[in-house]
């Protein structure tokens, strides 16, 4: 089985990346991939590959393996052939379809044809078992931009009854990838008429998909779908249709959504400030032109209502979001220390929320207010994960605080953190108009 291609070094050099394995598991995954880039030939591959599984235990191997698939590396191919022959090795349809895909990926549709019937081979013919490989396969086809063959296997796989409920997670998944909502959906129907009972992830799933389309009204039925059948929308659901009409900047519809959540008592959060705001083309302007910036909350909704009239979608944005509970979740308060966290928050939404703990600053701590803490900071990071490596919030608090003339400056001992002493902010606060 992939005896050619155990035999040929793959085209492809895999990119360097990071996963979440026991450092050992780790490291020796990464000491494979490292002799793997630097065999000269395909036979020194599979030499190393050999040597590799025959000294490793059966997790050491299976880890390396897992390593290869999440980099989506061509060498997962010959070390899957070299596992698939130890006694040890259990077949399992996610593996079996991401190796297809690899070969499919390389150009080597002989040899994924023939992996595909080596595991139909190996399940027991039930439509359950067929099913889920499919599904598998069409999500791993899906994923790496294999169109054209994931609608291969969505024909064989319309012709084969789902049942249980793996199957049908499986395969609207897969739809969803495909870019097929309503296919997805009629699944998703079937899979209730049946009860089995979907879960929101599923409904988000086909609701998404409708989203990518643009297709408002199917989101809704799909909305309306999961309430009759029972499950209330919580705000992870409510933020995948939020991101959806995000996504296609319709702020009326943002705004109306955002009220219903209100009206339903759903929680907004960090990615409901994220999706809304970075949709908002006059506030993005405004923080690209940092010094006629507004200061205030009030000055922004001001100058949104009159830079906007009439449409005033992006003044009830803002609203709505500041009367939520969002920014309580990101301040820690205590007798020492007030810290903000802007960790996670794109530049726009750290622009609203710090605003608005500037204010709640103020109204918590006025001359007649409680004791100070002996300690204020703002913590933005560095940006580490930026694909620049710069903190463009950073950035934007810096100059912020500079132009209120905030007692708040860099950490010494930590370059994403403001800090200021207590009393020094207290004073600056009571000062501010």
């Amino acid at each position: 089985m992939l005896a050619s291609l155990s035999s040929a070094k793959p085209q492809l050099t895999a990119p360097r990346c990071a996963v979440s394995r026991s450092g050992g598991s780790v490291k020796s995954a990464r000491r494979l991939l490292s002799s793997l880039d630097a065999a000269p030939n395909g036979a020194a591959t599979e030499a190393l590959v050999k040597k590799f599984v025959a000294g490793s235990s059966k997790s050491t191997s299976l880890d390396a393996l897992s390593f290869l698939l999440s980099i989506s590396s061509p060498f997962a191919i010959p070390v899957y052939s070299r596992v698939s022959k130890t006694n040890w090795f259990r077949w399992n349809p996610k593996t079996a379809a991401s190796i297809v895909t690899l070969l499919e990926l390389q150009n080597e549709s002989m040899e994924a044809e023939i992996l595909v019937a080596d595991s139909i081979s190996r399940l027991s013919k039930s439509s359950k078992d067929l099913s889920i490989f499919y599904s598998n396969l069409i999500e791993s086809l899906s994923n790496h931009g294999l169109t054209q063959k994931a609608n291969e296997v969505y024909t064989i796989l319309q012709s084969i009854p789902l049942s249980g409920r793996r199957s049908f997670e499986l395969a609207i998944k897969s739809l969803c990838l495909m870019g097929k909502p309503t296919e997805a959906e009629s699944k998703l129907k079937e899979m209730i008429l049946l009860g089995y009972h979907p879960s929101r992830f599923e409904f988000a799933l086909v609701a998404q998909s409708y989203g990518k389309l643009g297709s408002f009204s199917e989101i809704e039925q799909v909305v309306r779908l999961m309430e009759e059948s029972g499950m209330e929308i919580d705000t992870v659901c409510a933020n995948v249709v939020l991101s959806c009409y995000a996504d296609h900047e319709e702020l009326t519809l943002m705004v109306s959504w955002l009220q219903r959540m209100t009206e339903l008592g759903i929680s907004f959060s960090l990615r409901t400030y994220n999706s809304t705001l970075n949709s908002c083309r006059n506030i993005l302007q405004m923080i690209d032109e940092i010094e006629s910036l507004p200061l205030s909350l009030t000055g922004l909704i001001e100058k949104i209502q009159k830079d906007c009239a009439p449409d005033q979608n992006e003044a009830l944005i803002v609203k709505e979001l500041i009367n939520s509970s969002v920014l309580a979740e990101t301040v820690h308060w205590s007798e020492s220390e007030v810290k903000l966290d802007l960790h996670g928050f794109r530049a726009v939404s750290a622009y609203v929320i710090l605003l608005q703990w500037i204010e709640e600053m103020r109204s918590r701590f006025g001359m007649e207010g409680p004791a100070f803490p002996g300690e204020v900071s703002v913590v933005c990071g560095i940006g580490k994960h930026s694909v620049s490596g710069k903190s463009t919030v950073r950035s934007l608090v810096s100059k912020i605080l500079s132009r209120m003339d905030a007692p708040l400056r860099l950490d010494r001992k930590n370059m994403g953190r403001f800090v200021g002493r207590g009393k020094a902010v207290k004073d600056w606060i009571s000062q501010l108009s």
